[in-house]
């Protein structure tokens, strides 16, 4: 073995440790600031991303932010109960019209009507999979600092 070797070998793992501490620290700063811009949000309004807006664009004093925060926490409830209640009731008309449109079918285009059945209940179970997992995810307390929610799959023909 030659001098170079040793040298080489010492050379590229101080290299590796390098990128591994730069790369810790750039994660490390972005941690701290979503946890610091977390805090500011919901020092500032409450735990909703309608009253971060509204805070802002209102210009509302600690005082009004205090009185509103009740009235957007129970907006925004009752807006996820009616998202759900939404799809429930989606859910169930498209059950209904399987039922009616069965009646009309072959038995070969209703064994065709399930497999298309199946395979949207499929898509839809890995997008609600990708959703909860990105919502997990995301801070409860405020918006998010990856944008805009992508769009659900694309149905296939």
């Amino acid at each position: 073995m030659t001098v170079a070797n040793p040298f080489k070998i010492i050379l590229a793992v101080s290299g590796i440790f390098v990128a591994g501490a730069v790369t810790g620290g750039f994660v490390s700063l972005r941690v701290v600031d979503h946890i610091t811009r977390q805090k500011r949000i919901t020092e500032r309004t409450g735990p909703t991303e309608i009253g971060v807006r509204l805070a802002e664009q209102l210009q509302l004093t600690p005082e009004q932010k205090n009185k509103v925060r009740p009235i957007i926490t129970r907006t925004s409830e009752d807006l996820r109960k009616l998202r759900r209640d939404s799809f429930s009731q989606t859910a169930a008309l498209i059950t209904k019209m399987d039922v009616e449109l069965s009646q009309e079918l072959t038995p070969e285009q209703r064994v065709l009507l399930t497999a298309v059945r199946a395979k949207e209940e499929e898509r839809r179970k890995k997008w609600m999979a990708e959703r909860t997992k990105r919502n997990d995810a995301r801070p409860t307390d405020g918006p998010s600092s990856e944008g805009p929610r992508p769009p659900p799959p694309k149905r296939e023909p």
